[in-house]
Formats: C-alpha cells, structure tokens, sequence
C-alpha cells in the first residue's frame, strides 16, 4: 500500500515525467534486468522499489533498508553460475515473495591434465584476419596444464605453443607474416599430445596471408566514421569523407589502414568504400595556402592534389593547430595571408619524412581558439578556425550576443539510465535542460536545443553537427550518472558531479563549470575529467558534458526528482558559462587596441599649420624701365 507522502512524490513525478509510469506491483526490481549476464565477479547492487516502504524487506534473507518513497539499493553477494535473488516484503496481508534470474560466469578453471582436453571455445583467433608481411599474429587457448600443445598454419610445420599460465592451462603461439607469404583463408589447427593420445582442434576464425598490392578504400560518413587505434579501441582521429587509404589488413569487419611510418588506423567496413583492384595508392603533393577571413571564422586552404589522410592536432596551451598530411609532399611554393586577419599570425609548412607533411598554423599574440572544423573542399583541406564571439565591453546582459547549444543527453531508443523509481534519464536531462535553458537565457543568451522535446530521436554524431551548423559559442551536454557492474555503491569515495571535456580550448570552460557546482549543487564532486566522449570530440567550440548525479542511489534520484534541485544544477551550470563568458570579455577589453587620439578642431589645426610653416618670402614689384633707382 503507498503512503500518502509517496502518492505525492510519485505524483509530481508523474507531472514532470508523463512518460514514466510507476509499477504498481509490490516488488519492483530495475537492476540488474532479468538475465542479466555477468562477469566473474564477487558481488553486484540491486535496486528498485517496494510499495510498502515501511514493511520488512530482504534479499535472498538479508534485510535491505528501504527510503521513505519505496526506492531500494542493495549490495549483494553473488555465486558463479545461474543465481537467484529471491525478493520478500512482509506485508500485514502476508509476505510477498519476487525472484529474479541472473547468471554470473564462473572463473576459469583448469582442464583435466587427463584425458588431455583443449577449450575449443578459447581458441584465438576467433574472427576472420587477413595479414601482410611484418604483421603478427597470436594463437591462443586454453587446454590441459602441461600438455605438449602444437599450432600449425597451411601449408607450414608444426610450431610448438608456450604455457604461460601453467595453473589454468593457458598457451600462446607467435608467427610473424614473412615478405611473400601468401596463404589462403585457412583455419589454424592445433594438436595436444602426439601419437595415438593426440587430439586436436581448429580456430573458428580464418587466417589469411596478403601478398601483392593492397586494395584502396575510401572513407563514406563523416562524423560517424571514427578511425580507432584497434579493433574497438580508443579514437585516432575522425575519418572524413573522400579520406584515400590503403587496406593493410582485417580482424572481422575492422580494417586496418595503413600509414606512413608504421602506424595505422582501424575502422569498420560499413564506413568503407573499396575500389577495384589496381586502383593507385594515396598520393598527394600540397599546393599553395591561402588564409581567408569570414565573419566569425578565419579559413586555412591547404591545396592538395589528392583526398589523403590528415588529421589535425590542437596544441596544449591552444596557441597553435597542426594539420599531419599523410601520404604527400610539400610543393607549396606560396602562402598567402588575409589582410587584417585578426587570428592568424603565421602558417608553416614542413615535411617531416618522405611521405608527411605538417602545416603548422600559429595564431596572433593574445588571441584564443573558440573551435575548429576540417573537411574537404574541392581541391583543398579547409580548416576552419573559430575566433570568439565578439563579446561588448559593457553588454546589457553578462551573454549577450551569446549563443548556447544545449544537449538533453540520451533519446527514447538509447534512455540511458533508469532509477530505482522507474526515472529515466533522457527525462531527468531534459527536465534540467529546460530549466537551464530558461537560465541562460535570462542571462541574454540565445539558447539552441538538440532535442526540443523529451520524446525526440536525434542521433548522436547529430548533436555536434547540429551545433556546427547553427554556430553556437558554446555546446553543452546534460547527463547523470550509474554505477558500473561490481561496484559497491556502500564502499569507496562518495559519488556525485563531474564536468569532462575532450579539446584544450574547452578546458577553462570545463573547469569554471565544474568549480561553479561546488557551493550550489548539494553533493561530492568527483573531479574535472577528460573524456574521450563523442559529443565532447566532435564539437567545434568549446563544449562540456556534465554529470550531476548518480540514478543509482535512491536519495540522489529524489533530488532530481525535485524541481529545486534541478534549479540548482542549472543554476551552477549557467554561474559557471557566464564566468568563463566573462573572463573572455575581460580579455579582450585588455588587449582591445588603444583608440585614437580625437582629432584637433578646425581652428587649432591651422594655428599650428601656421606655427609650423615656414614663413612665406615677401613679394616686391618689379620697377619699370626707366624708373629712378
């Protein structure tokens, strides 16, 4: 039975949130979902609500202390395999009993030593891989601790395989592709023990040897193609569309590009267009660059014969961009600046091996990077350089002339997190999002929205495009927070806010929000944070994402829930853009140039004409002939 305090709790949510409905039953488990597959791990929390919060509650026995609105969170131990959490609320009625399945994959074990066995299921590589001379590629697997394990490729000999984990049966084998390897698409084979007692094995993924000229691929998708460091592994730089490549190699369906230089970069094929066979390799000379200024933008041309891989890297202190080139040459025999540019002090052009060349773009001193966008345009590399709004020295609002982009994170296909109440997070940001949004704009800002209701589809790699598009000054992203699997949510520092950024010149604006929640918002915070985080990367201003709060914790969810706590995390986030608004109007009042000196009313400028002339010579008449002397 709900109390009347819950019924109008639950009410008012109801009223922010509409799209959220409360279960009624008197057991609610929100997390972990049923079927649930976890890690190896020692224990996990539970949390959801009950409708009784005054009746006895326990999971699998042990009592859980229930909040006064019904919402639960619970820390309990778990055992290898398929598990139960059996959820019991005695009410005067009678006790109410709710299970709820999750499996938790046991540690690995050893093998029996006999009869000898190999985990076929462990065997590596497990996806399809084409390799080229220089590559490597490892076997692994598990099998009995101390067999005689042996791999062999097509077309090779056995080669003997390393125990390197005797306690649990772990072996590895290397082989490096030689120079005119060529094998087919072939299964790895693998064999414990010899004669009669042998056993063996194959990879379920496929191995290939490359010889030959690679294929050409072109990069489709910009924005979403994000080149990686590995098969899904962290970000490199982003892929942009009509980006040339060579293909050097495959795991499934990432491949590898090649590089000059040895590296290389990752992506799926779905961003990928391969050309026919014979196609010739990237291969692109610079020509001339040209600095052009543009209302709230300086553009840098970088004339390029061909659309080969560049990316571009922002230096640590923002006071300088350089554009890698791969594949190319340096031919630019002109560089030619903009009159009256007020960003741009100098560009250089410099090749740093046979096949890179970096352009090197220095700004003016005391002049700051808002952002910068690359793409392709014709026959060049346009990078785009933001310069910072023009902010008045004594504005009628602390943002005027300011526009805002704001980011309500997640959407009804990707909801984000879920609270013990049912909250999800996609509402709670937009709640938050309108909120501030009515902050700054008090402030005199013009505030852009990615999402302009709760129920909107807008895909992410939209959101900073989106942002682009309209020129926003400034992006900001509202999110909140959820513990991950296997943390204790009772042990450990405390949870609350943090602020992340990804690019240099979105630092200050990350710290000044971040210090900004300090003193409003009621909560730990857990530091400023760089992100690798797509909204934060892709953005080409200064952009943030903020996480206010842990839906993980059952206090924490009511205080969103609550209008005036939502107040406060929109008035910390507002306090902290109009401080890093101000500081820029602060500098550039100071390095504003010195007016000129009035000019001299008409009268004095000729006194002092006069007064610095020379004197003019005397006139004398001539004497007519005949006259007297």
């Amino acid at each position: 039975m709900l109390s009347a305090a819950l019924a109008i709790l639950l009410s008012s949510a109801h009223a922010a949130f509409p799209g959220v409905e409360r279960s009624t039953e008197p057991i609610t488990v929100i997390y972990p979902p049923e079927g649930a597959n976890f890690p190896t791990i020692d224990g996990n929390f539970v949390m959801g609500s009950v409708a009784d919060a005054k009746a006895p509650f326990s999971i699998n026995g042990a009592s859980v202390t229930v909040n006064p609105d019904g919402a639960y969170l619970a820390w309990i131990s778990l055992r290898p395999g398929t598990f139960t959490l059996h959820c019991e609320l005695s009410l005067n009625e009678g006790a109410v009993g709710y299970n709820r399945t999750i499996f938790v994959t046991p540690p690995q074990t050893p093998l029996p030593a006999k009869p000898l066995a190999i985990d076929k299921d462990s065997i590596f590589p497990k996806s399809d891989m084409d390799l080229r001379a220089g590559d490597w590629l490892i076997v692994k697997l598990r099998a009995s601790p101390g067999a005689k394990i042996q791999y062999r490729l097509k077309g090779k000999p056995w080669q003997q395989m390393a125990e390197v984990n005797p306690t649990l049966g772990l072996f590895e084998g290397t082989y490096q592709v030689q120079p005119g390897d060529d094998m087919p698409a072939s299964p790895v084979e693998i064999q414990a023990g010899s004669g009669w007692g042998a056993i063996s094995a194959k990879s379920q993924g496929s191995v290939a040897f490359l010889s030959g000229a690679p294929q050409i691929a072109l990069v489709r998708g910009n924005g979403a193609a994000r080149l990686k460091t590995g098969p899904g592994e962290g970000e490199l730089f982003p892929g942009v569309n009509g980006m040339r490549f060579m293909v050097a190699g495959r795991v499934g369906q990432d491949y590898k590009l090649a590089l000059p230089g040895g590296e290389a970069a990752w992506l799926e094929s779905k961003y990928l267009e391969f050309q026919p066979q014979g196609t010739a390799p990237p291969r692109a000379a610079t020509d001339v660059i040209a600095v052009k200024v543009g209302d709230d933008s300086t553009v840098v041309h970088i004339g390029l014969t061909d659309r080969v891989p560049f990316r571009v890297d922002e230096a640590d202190d923002g006071r300088s961009l350089t554009v890698k080139i791969y594949y190319a040459w340096a031919h630019t025999n002109w560089i030619i600046y903009a009159d009256e540019d007020p960003l741009v002090h100098e560009v250089r052009i410099k090749q740093e091996s046979s096949d890179i060349v970096a352009v090197t773009v220095r700004l003016k001193e005391h002049q700051t990077l808002w952002g910068f966008h690359a793409s392709y345009d014709s026959g060049s590399i346009r990078l785009e350089l933001r310069r910072p709004p023009r902010l008045a020295s004594s504005p009628k609002s602390p943002m005027d002339g300011v526009s805002v982009f704001l980011d309500p994170g997640h959407m009804p296909s990707a909801p984000g997190a879920t609270g013990p109440l049912g909250t999800h997070e996609m509402d709670i940001n937009y709640a938050i999002a309108r909120t501030l949004e009515a902050k700054l704009t008090d402030l005199g800002a013009k505030v852009l929205m990615s999402r302009k209701s709760s129920d909107d589809e807008v895909g992410l790699p939209d959101r900073p495009r989106l942002a682009w598009e309209k020129h926003a000054d400034l992006f900001i992203s509202v999110h909140n927070n959820f513990l991950g699997d296997g943390s204790n949510p009772f042990k450990g520092p405390p949870h609350g806010y943090s602020v992340f950024y990804y690019h240099p010149h979105s630092l200050d604006f990350a710290r000044d929000v971040y210090e900004a929640y300090s003193g409003r918002v009621p909560l730990p915070g857990e530091s400023l944070r760089f992100g690798d985080l797509l909204v934060a990367r892709m953005t080409e201003m200064p952009a943030i994402l903020t996480e206010s709060a842990y839906l993980t914790y059952p206090e924490q969810e009511t205080m969103l829930l609550d209008a005036k706590f939502r107040e406060k995390i929109a008035s910390a986030i507002s306090a902290g853009a109009r401080q890093f608004i101000e500081a820029e109007r602060r500098r550039q009042a100071a390095n504003a140039p010195a007016p000129n000196p009035a000019p001299a009313p008409a009268v004095e400028k000729s006194a002092q004409k006069a007064k610095s002339s020379p004197p003019a010579p005397k006139k004398t008449k001539k004497k007519k002939k005949g006259a007297a002397a």
